[in-house]
């Protein structure tokens, strides 16, 4: 016979305090406080995400929310694109272009192995494999085809798409569905109603899938439409409540999450199964359009991205235990003076400005940053500007740059944080050097010493805290560029290259060779700013030559986008680690700005516990 546990599930515990590891949706009793409790429970939200480095919409894409790929779209107003870009989860780094500049394709599969298919301009029914690196040709469609809804989730070789518009049947819209099996397509059979769909109007597998929304001419074209899958015939199903012509989903055919048009689609719906029921907005509005790229392997974890402004925005659905906050740049208090081509050194709760030119002239002042606002310190011994930086506030060293009329100069000045004395020279006067580590350990790379042709320099040299000594040459000429990391440990982001133009290059030191890392930034280049106390595994660099927004986070491997800076910058200056950084002042002809931000990275942390009331 069934005992009582067996028949009424478990006995509520009875403690007296609070666990420290209960597990979400556990209930216990509170004997101390007399309460009845329960732990977290899930949260589901939106939230913004890191952009794309590329913005465009009509993108196609594959993947999951923490492992994905967006590729081709259309730059606005009217440029094709090959670009790829792969998503970890935190932020886009470059991938391998697509074999051909298009967009509207069909996607499906994994990171590592993805397809993509059909697309226009010039409607096509070429097919491409990626398997993480590189993109090599498959079996075509049947027909050339473009604004397909396509579903293969986590899967290269069990697919079908709904095939949207064909050369015969313009905006009217098919029917037809088209199976691929790794290698080969073929004809599916016949959905019940014509329509083209948006880029990711799709979900599920090749034997269990969805497709929704979609739109015919002439208009009103919007639908509600829901049809699944089972393998072997389509059939009508719960419609959405929002009709919408470019949904963008993700999940399984039980579990769908997708943007609707309510209005200009930043409005939110899920499916389980039967039917679709309103979720929060998702935060952005995106006039006009909703041809975005969408990826998640659940209903509980995805990503739409594309989306305005700038169709480069990034959103993120979580359905979770946890609380994610999102990696965000903070306005901080502005500098006393307003300056770009600044140095600075030290972390976000204790940094300081060194330096730079305030739009009239070089300036000798320094500031210091406790966290929460800055006060003037004990200036340099004359004015200078475009100078490099290492160390923290009571260690600090700033060394080179430029000095009224202007002049080059070796200089080398230490501060303890109360003081600046002078240190050795420098073997060679420059400017614009790349610097990182400390004030017994510093790094100067690069820079312009004014007297070579090209006129920058593959120089490196080390300082002791006495001396400078020379050590390895750079890869390349470079100036003007984002640095981080140890003397034996460091990095360099983007630079003004000679005698080629500006790039997007990173180079690795070991404390006596460069090595070019195959990744490259997305974005920044030269001029760039970097959390210059960061280590060279965990950096952001920020800003660049015109002044943007841009952000991006080096992880020891790669470079991916992250949240933007409120305030766009040129010749910035960084402190800090790449997830508690600080970027400050700017030079963005005809002025200098004196604003500041503060960067934290993404945190994710348990929900409370709650009490249960009877009411």
């Amino acid at each position: 016979m069934a005992g009582y546990n067996e028949i009424r599930g478990l006995r509520v515990k009875y403690l007296s305090a609070d666990p420290s590891n209960a597990e979400d949706g556990q209930v216990w009793y509170n004997d101390t406080t007399g309460t009845l409790r329960v732990q977290g429970m899930g949260v589901s939200a939106w939230s913004s995400a890191s952009s794309l480095g590329t913005g465009r919409y009509l993108l196609s894409g594959f993947g999951s929310q923490t492992a994905a790929v967006a590729s081709m779209g259309t730059i606005p107003p009217a440029s094709s694109t090959a670009v790829t870009e792969e998503y970890n989860g935190s932020g886009w780094s470059a991938g391998t272009n697509y074999p051909g500049s298009g967009n509207a394709g069909g996607g499906a599969g994994t990171l590592t192995a993805g397809l993509i298919a059909g697309g226009t301009p010039s409607r096509t029914d070429a097919a491409n494999e990626y398997d993480g690196s590189s993109w090599t040709g498959t079996g075509a469609m049947p027909t050339a085809a473009d604004n397909l809804g396509s579903c293969g989730a986590g899967t290269q070789t069990n697919v079908i798409m709904a095939v949207g518009r064909t050369p015969s049947s313009g905006n009217s819209g098919t029917t037809a569905s088209y199976k691929y099996n790794g290698s080969t397509f073929s004809a599916g059979p016949s959905l019940n109603t014509a329509r083209m769909y948006g880029s990711h109007a799709g979900s599920g597998t090749g034997t269990a899938g969805l497709v929704f929304g979609g739109f015919i001419d002439p208009s009103p074209n919007a639908m509600t439409n829901t049809e699944s899958f089972d393998g072997s015939s389509w059939s009508n199903t719960g419609a959405l409540n929002v009709a919408s012509s470019f949904c963008n989903g993700f999940g399984i055919q039980t579990d769908t999450v997708t943007n609707v048009n309510s209005p200009n689609y930043q409005g939110s719906e899920r499916f389980d199964g039967t039917s679709w029921t309103a979720l929060p907005n998702i935060g952005v509005a995106t006039p006009g359009h909703g041809y975005f790229t969408s990826s998640g392997t659940s209903g509980t974890a995805g990503f739409i991205a594309g989306m305005s402004p700038g169709n480069n925005q990034t959103f993120e659905w979580n359905s979770s235990a946890n609380t994610i906050t999102a990696a965000a740049w903070a306005s901080g208090n502005n500098m006393n003076t307003a300056r770009g081509y600044l140095a600075g050194f030290g972390i976000q709760t204790s940094a300081v400005a060194v330096g730079g030119y305030d739009a009239t002239a070089r300036v000798a002042n320094v500031e210091e940053y406790n966290g929460s606002a800055w006060s003037n310190a004990t200036a340099l011994p004359g004015a200078s500007a475009y100078g490099g930086a290492a160390g923290i506030e009571s260690a600090g060293l700033y060394f080179g740059g430029t000095t009224p009329p202007p002049a080059i100069v070796s200089t080398t000045l230490e501060s303890n944080g109360s003081s600046w004395t002078s240190g050795n020279a420098m073997n060679t006067g420059r400017y614009n050097t790349g610097s990182a580590g400390t004030q017994t350990a510093a790094l100067a790379a690069g820079g312009v010493p004014g007297s070579s042709s090209p006129p920058y320099t593959k120089a490196t040299e080390h300082y002791d805290g006495t001396n400078w000594t020379a050590g390895g040459n750079m890869n390349s000429f470079s100036s003007a560029m984002g640095g981080a990391g140890t003397l034996t440990a460091g990095i360099m982001f983007g630079r003004g290259a000679s005698p080629s133009s500006d790039d997007k290059n990173i180079e690795e030191y070991n404390g006596s060779a460069w090595t070019t890392s195959p990744a490259k930034m997305q974005v920044c280049e030269e001029y760039s700013a970097s959390s210059q106390n960061a280590p060279s595994s965990n950096s952001i660099i920020f800003g660049n030559s015109p002044a943007i927004v841009n952000t991006e986070q080096w992880n020891g491997t790669i470079c991916v986008t992250a949240p933007n800076l409120g305030t766009a910058r040129r010749a910035a200056a960084g402190a800090g680690t790449g997830s508690s950084g600080l970027a400050f002042g700017s030079f963005s002809p005809p002025g200098a700005l004196n604003a500041t931000e503060e960067f934290t990275a993404e945190t994710t942390a348990a929900n409370p516990a709650k009490t249960i009331t009877v009411s």
